[in-house]
């Protein structure tokens, strides 16, 4: 296949990204399938898998605690529906000290539009930061 395929893809990544920055859930939501499944690991965790309801629920928590989000791509993976990418995320917390993190993300998509989300997360940082909370 064609690399406009993957291309796509990636552009599709960085649209939410962009939409995730200016906490555009209407956007965001117009990006999932019906279907759209957000799995968040490791699964040490204990997270559920979240359906779109209950991911658009939980952006929403993160935008009313996080502002100046930025991503940065640190490094990319594409085939013809997915895309895995290691990105760094910054913004503000609430209380106003800084959040930088490390993710690791593959978004798989079918009809333009992203299906599945599995969300690796620092899991040290997140739970030492949410501590704090």
């Amino acid at each position: 296949m064609s690399s406009n395929i993957s291309s796509s893809n990636r552009d599709l990544v960085l649209a939410m990204w962009k939409n995730m920055e200016e906490h555009n859930i209407p956007a965001l939501t117009k990006m999932m399938t019906d279907d759209f499944k957000l799995t968040i690991l490791p699964a040490s965790l204990g997270i559920p898998v979240h359906n779109k309801e209950q991911a658009v629920k939980l952006l929403s928590s993160i935008f009313e605690k996080r502002s100046n989000i930025q991503t940065t791509p640190n490094e990319w993976v594409e085939s013809e529906d997915s895309v895995a990418v290691q990105f760094t995320v910054t913004a503000t917390l609430a209380n106003g000290s800084p959040y930088k993190s490390d993710y690791m993300a593959i978004y798989h998509f079918k009809d333009g539009k992203m299906v599945h989300m599995k969300e690796f997360l620092d899991s040290k940082y997140l739970s030492e930061l949410h501590s704090q909370e």
